[in-house]
């Protein structure tokens, strides 16, 4: 088994919609399911660096208000199918500027970056770490 530390974001726009990303059918982890942006930690990067880095590679926008906000972690098989024990680093941020498309770094693709309303998060298929996440910051019922 892989262990790999990874940063991921919840980004809140100036009207309160969530931007998430949603993994294309058969490419994990979490395939077909929607996400929070992020991605790996560079050996030797600093987190809060490697989070607007992977934030900025994956959504093509800039933050603002960079918050830690704890960790979680889960096993689940990684982009290429490997059982990985993910160690996620969270954080929160605000949308700044950009638009919305992946830049560089897209390794494993993604199908939809999107932002949406809380009632719209509602009816998701949300992976299990973002839905934890969501339901801790009040933004599922």
């Amino acid at each position: 088994m892989i262990h790999k530390s990874v940063v991921t974001g919840v980004l809140v726009s100036k009207d309160d919609k969530v931007l998430l990303v949603k993994k294309p059918d058969g490419v994990g982890p979490y395939a077909g399911m929607y996400l929070t942006p992020g991605g790996g930690v560079k050996t030797g990067e600093p987190a809060d660096k490697a989070a607007l880095r992977e934030l900025y590679e994956e959504t093509g926008v800039n933050v603002t208000d960079l918050q830690r906000l704890g960790f979680d972690d889960a096993v689940t098989a990684n982009w290429k199918g490997v059982e990985t024990h993910y160690i996620m680093l969270l954080y929160t941020a605000k949308y700044l500027a950009g638009d919305l498309a992946p830049t560089e770094g897209d390794d494993d693709h993604l199908a939809v970056i999107k932002w949406f309303s809380k009632e719209e998060l509602q009816k998701l298929p949300l992976s299990p770490p973002l839905k934890k996440l969501l339901l801790s910051l009040g933004y599922l019922s």
